[in-house]
């Protein structure tokens, strides 16, 4: 006698043959959580909030109170790194250059946020200050030949890299020099440049080996001149910022290929980001100064970068790289042995320990300096690029699985158990962009102008899925189909010989079950005391069966006789 049950249920291997399949794989897997081995179906979404417009592409949920909304779809937003910040900072890339914010600017007003910004970096005095002296010279002093420099300091107190350095004067300490810093070296854009912004003076002194710049004073933004009488025993710290430079940003003549991208935390208080082969550090809790010395240059352009725990990955127009290293000035790049480029940005997903992208071949992984398709023998390289979308899909992590996107559905791929489970999702409407917030873990999705939690419903959505073909030695008729779900009603499916021969609707009502058949036609409505049905008498080799409905299904049986059933 013949029986075949399915109680462990995993997803679909299109690339596999439906004969070859091993029996928990299915033909068709739609809108279901593979997390317990049952079948769980996945629940509907839950509005949130109604965005200012429905051109909106990028969210952030700032603060756990306000969210943040772009019409831009590959913005990237980072709190700031200093834990405790009173101001709450948040930079982002994405718009026409690198942006940073505080609370009182980015939520002020009472919507549409972030309501304001400043550009991110600080930027040098444009020209060198023209020095002079007074005073009488003190002959018993041997004179020290003096230069000065100075920097902006936000009113955050970001201190930027220096003036060109001013002209060289002979100074004792018995004389005055007077810096002029007038307000036509200010720089013009939106820089925070107000209350509480200083200018910092600096001036060389030359020890045994090496000369530096020394602090002197600093004075109000506002201050346009300063005269120096200190001594040269008094200078203070040596000039911190020399290499301080703005990230890259909508300077054209500097950065041809664009302002800085895909901004990423990076462990030790440090920002990483890229533009065309450049991928660019910060320095480590200073998110405003991306020295040049901290960046390396890649043989394809960047498509998109993700952290990993122990270092960046770049994915490119050819082969990924993995950026490691201890400190931000001494980063290796290491080429990865993978032949994928990233032909998505948006299919970049952070899975914690790798990362996963959508390669021309497949889906991939990056881990350290290691990669793979992961999707290979699950899913033929011409099925992915047909039926897969992978160079337009939109992806994300939810509850540590890959959630893809396009216009009315989508996939899963769920790596959390030893076989890893692929699947359909079906969806009305087109995601244009989401959220995972790190503080519940949860996924968040734009669609048609509001913020949907997804699978943050109370009702279920409906799940399909279809077993593998299974073959008999010799035909054989199969005589009953058995399901054992949670709650009622399921829908049930048989095919014999690729022919479908039963199509039976059963629910339930107190102890007892109601069958509706739709096939074999001609078949009435009846009752039944247990979720087991009779099927048509067919001779059949090739055998399948397909479950449906908005429940936990427990086990699906096809058997010969009903004693196998009883017995299972």
């Amino acid at each position: 006698m013949a029986y075949f049950k399915i109680d462990n249920f995993s997803g679909i291997a299109p690339g596999v043959s439906p004969r070859l399949l091993s029996d928990q794989f299915a033909q068709t897997a739609v809108n279901i959580d593979f997390e317990s081995g049952r079948l769980t179906p996945i629940t509907t979404n839950s509005t949130v909030f109604t965005l200012q417009s429905s051109n909106r592409s990028s969210i952030y949920y700032y603060r756990d109170t306000n969210w943040l909304e772009w019409q831009e779809a590959n913005v990237k937003a980072v709190p700031g790194p200093i834990p405790g910040d009173a101001l709450d900072r948040l930079y982002w890339t994405g718009e026409e250059y690198p942006k940073m914010g505080t609370a009182a600017t980015i939520v002020s007003g009472t919507s549409g946020y972030p309501a304001n910004s400043y550009r991110l970096g600080v930027p040098a005095p444009a020209n060198a200050p023209i020095i002079s002296k007074s005073g009488t010279a003190d002959e018993d002093q041997t004179p020290d030949d003096v230069a000065y420099v100075y920097t902006f300091v936000t009113a955050f107190g970001e201190e930027g890299p220096p003036s060109p350095a001013s002209n060289v004067l002979e100074r004792t300490d018995s004389e005055t020099v007077t810096i002029p810093m007038p307000v036509s070296d200010h720089p013009s854009g939106n820089y925070n440049f107000g209350s509480g912004a200083l200018k910092r003076i600096y001036r060389s002194n030359t020890g045994s080996t090496s000369t530096t710049f020394q602090f002197v004073a600093e004075v109000p933004f506002s201050t346009t001149s300063y005269e120096d009488s200190s001594a040269s025993f008094a200078l203070g710290e040596v000039l911190p910022s020399g290499t301080w430079i703005g990230p890259p940003d909508d300077n054209t003549s500097l950065y041809p290929d664009g302002p800085l991208q895909g901004l990423t935390a990076v462990a030790n208080g440090v920002f990483a980001g890229f533009t065309g082969k450049r991928f660019c550090l910060s320095e480590p809790y200073l998110p405003h100064a991306w020295p040049i010395s901290y960046r390396i240059t890649l043989e394809e352009d960047i498509v998109a970068i993700g952290a990993t725990g122990n270092g960046v990955v770049c994915l490119t127009n050819g082969a990924p790289y993995f950026v490691t290293g201890i400190d931000p000035s001494a980063m290796t790049a290491i080429k990865v042995d993978l032949a994928q480029a990233c032909i998505n940005p948006n299919s970049v997903v952070d899975m914690g320990n790798y990362i996963l992208y959508a390669g021309p071949d497949g889906l991939c992984a990056v881990s350290g300096g290691e990669g793979r398709v992961v999707t290979e023998g699950l899913v033929s390289t011409k099925q992915w690029g047909a039926n897969f979308n992978p160079t337009t899909y939109k992806a994300f992590r939810q509850e540590n699985t890959y959630v893809a996107f396009w216009e009315d559905g989508g996939f899963v791929f769920d790596p959390r158990s030893d076989t890893a489970a692929l699947s359909f999702i079906e969806y009305s409407g087109d995601i244009r962009g989401g959220y995972v917030n790190p503080k519940d873990g949860e996924l968040y999705v734009i669609l048609n102008g509001v913020i949907e939690k997804f699978k943050g419903g109370t009702q279920n959505k409906s799940l399909t899925w279809k077993t593998k073909q299974f073959v008999t030695p010799k035909p054989v008729g199969m005589s009953w189909v058995s399901v054992h779900a949670e709650d009622y009603p399921v829908r049930v499916k048989v095919w014999a010989d690729t022919v479908l021969i039963a199509d039976y609707s059963i629910a339930k009502s107190g102890a007892s079950y109601t069958q509706t058949v739709t096939v074999p036609s001609g078949a009435t409505t009846g009752t039944l005391r247990e979720p087991i049905m009779r099927l048509p008498p067919v001779i059949g080799q090739v055998w399948e069966v397909e479950v449906s409905g908005s429940t936990i299904i427990n086990e699906v049986c096809i058997a010969q006789s009903i004693d196998e059933i009883a017995a299972l």
